[in-house]
């Protein structure tokens, strides 16, 4: 079920198209993940343990499975993201309560999907988090989140200040990095010292939520940009740092402006996340990855803001992508990857 990107763009125009495919498409994507979910669980109906509970709980993943595709399904103008939302969220929600019966457990609390994004999935904790300018209140978010939220009490990290535009760590940690230029975008460079799994979470002005970035990297230590859109005049971003299973790895992050990233035509490689600055021509063009995960790619406009999904897969896999011309551009993975550029006519 996956979107084609000359479909949408095709029936949009300008600014409008670009921000409507990338609803649609990560609409699609939410709908895809879970349906692969329901195929991965390991439930029978037909089972010796099977109760009537149990094959109730699973029904209702079923439907709201089927409420998620007929709610995307049509005219692609009026999708309703709410509607599609509420239907996996009930879904997810079936499928938590099936795992609970089957585990001999109390089942869970209903609780909405992350709040950070909903692309990660159930929440699991209620954390209690502070806006930027704002009031101190509660919100519901996925494991990740909650660790990173821990990490340092809001009043210390806001008065830590900005000094430098580099800033190191060990382990789950708070900072603020001072930005090369105010209203330009740029990119939070992060790096480990070893292999390690980990989430970043870049805060956002005015009370926004805080945009969460998964890093992953088995081979060898992390090393990625994550994007800085610009926004305002603001002169410096504060990020939290949360390490899966309590990790004390070392690392540093350090802000700079988009001339740091890596431009190509033809040809370019890399490892898990990072954005890149393409300069081909528009036209059809090959992601490969080789490893295990999903693989996300992602094109960002001239603020570094995301706007299109443009293809996704997992494990080792070589998605067909149209590129839509030069810009920048975000890959979402966990092993290796190479893109190869539209040819010339």
């Amino acid at each position: 079920m996956r979107l084609r990107a000359g479909r949408v763009f095709g029936r949009l125009g300008g600014a409008g198209r670009r921000h409507r495919a990338g609803e649609l498409a990560e609409i699609e994507a939410e709908i895809t993940a879970y349906g692969e979910a329901l195929d991965r669980h390991p439930f029978s109906p037909g089972r010796p343990d099977a109760t009537d509970e149990t094959r109730a709980d699973l029904a209702r993943a079923l439907d709201a499975y089927d409420e998620a595709k007929r709610a995307f399904a049509g005219d692609r103008d009026g999708v309703d993201a709410l509607d599609v939302a509420r239907a996996l969220d009930e879904g997810r929600h079936a499928l938590a309560r099936l795992d609970a019966r089957l585990a001999g457990e109390p089942l869970p609390e209903r609780l909405p999907p992350c709040f950070f994004d909903p692309r990660h999935g159930r929440s699991t904790d209620l954390v209690r988090w502070t806006p930027e300018g704002g009031a101190a209140r509660d919100v519901a978010v996925c494991a990740a989140d909650a660790r990173a939220l821990r990490a340092a009490p809001p009043d210390s990290q806001r008065s830590a200040g900005a000094t430098s535009r580099e800033v190191s760590g060990k382990g789950d940690g708070s900072r603020r990095v001072a930005l090369p230029a105010p209203r330009r975008p740029g990119v939070l460079v992060v790096r480990t010292d070893r292999p390690a799994h980990l989430t970043v979470l870049v805060e956002q002005p005015h009370g926004r939520r805080p945009r969460g970035y998964q890093l992953h990297s088995v081979d060898g230590p992390v090393a990625a940009r994550i994007p800085l859109s610009r926004i305002g005049g603001r002169r410096e971003a504060g990020f939290r740092i949360a390490f899966r299973d309590g990790d004390r790895a070392h690392w540093s992050a350090r802000a700079e402006l988009v001339d740091a990233i890596p431009r190509f035509d033809t040809h370019t490689d890399g490892q898990g996340f990072d954005v890149v600055r393409y300069r081909g021509v528009a036209g059809p063009g090959v992601l490969r990855h080789r490893g295990r995960g999903a693989v996300l790619f992602q094109a960002l406009d001239d603020t570094l803001a995301e706007w299109a999904v443009l293809g996704e897969g997992a494990g080792d896999c070589d998605l067909s992508v149209n590129w839509p011309g030069p810009g920048y551009y975000q890959v979402r993975a966990h092993g290796a990857w190479t893109l190869t550029g539209a040819p010339e006519s």
